[in-house]
């Protein structure tokens, strides 16, 4: 999940970033961005739909404390646990077949 998500992210990122193109429908200039192959047209349906996800707005506070807990959610399984330093005691008797390991505070 901590690789993918970026991952996705990313992608989601390019995908609205890098292919940034408009069309003129009915003397109507419509911009939006997807991966393209030049010269290519959308249907009326398909830019009726570009149309209203492009202004389509959900603003209400279930939704926006659905989206903060999923965050917190996406955070906790991203985050790099911290690293614990290990350190182990001196033993003063018995035979040591190499070099103790040393702790540094």
């Amino acid at each position: 999940m901590k690789f993918f998500l970026p991952l996705l992210f990313l992608m989601y990122w390019g995908g609205i970033t890098l292919f940034n193109h408009s069309h003129v429908v009915n003397g109507v200039i419509i911009v939006h961005s997807h991966p393209f192959q030049a010269n290519h047209q959308h249907t009326p349906d398909q830019a009726e739909t570009i149309f209203f996800l492009g202004h389509y707005t959900a603003s209400s506070l279930p939704s926006l404390l659905t989206a903060v807990s999923c965050f917190l959610v996406l955070l906790n399984v991203l985050a790099v646990p911290r690293v614990v330093r290990l350190c182990l005691s001196r033993q003063e008797n018995g035979l040591h077949l190499r070099a103790p390991p040393v702790c540094v505070f």
